[in-house]
């Protein structure tokens, strides 16, 4: 096997022999011992490139779901961090208030409040239309799509394809 040829290669060397196969072959239909034995060899070496290809693949699933897992640990600790900070930040908040403190200057940090406003729709049905915004989304159901195009149904604009989608276990 060559150890470092890439697929790519293999596949159009593979694919060279078999189109050259008419050139080994004598009047009697009988093709050339030599030819076929290269040819064995080669579809030897691109079935062993195509398995560790496959095992690369199957390495990268490992590596993704576990990359997964790692996000959604991160994703939970961040979440509990910023609810302590939350916490955290009130507490200080209702300290400061508790003393009637506005303004606590230290050498590295201030702590100090500053006003705002927020709005609280407590009743959305009661507000006025004019203050409403409507979201409005439209996209193609592929599922009811497909169904009607397998059953025969002309869908404009849609086609069927049909597709071979590797499989690796």
């Amino acid at each position: 096997m060559s150890g470092t040829t890439s697929l790519y290669r293999l596949t159009n060397e593979c694919a060279a022999l078999y189109d050259a196969v008419t050139d080994f072959t004598n009047e009697d239909g009988e093709v050339d011992e030599s030819f076929l034995t290269a040819l064995q060899q080669k579809t030897d070496d691109w079935t062993q490139k195509a398995l560790s290809v496959a095992d690369l693949v199957i390495a990268f699933d490992g590596f993704s779901d576990a990359l997964g897992r790692e996000i959604a640990r991160l994703t939970a600790a961040k979440k509990r961090v910023d609810r302590f900070r939350e916490r955290t930040k009130d507490g200080l908040a209702e300290a400061c208030k508790a003393v009637g403190m506005e303004k606590v200057q230290g050498e590295y940090t201030t702590i100090s409040f500053r006003s705002s406003t927020a709005v609280d729709p407590y009743d959305p049905s009661a507000i006025p239309e004019e203050f409403m915004r409507v979201k409005v989304s439209r996209e193609p159901n592929l599922t009811e799509i497909g169904k009607a195009l397998k059953a025969g149904q002309e869908v404009p604009g849609c086609s069927l394809i049909y597709k071979k989608n590797i499989q690796i276990k």
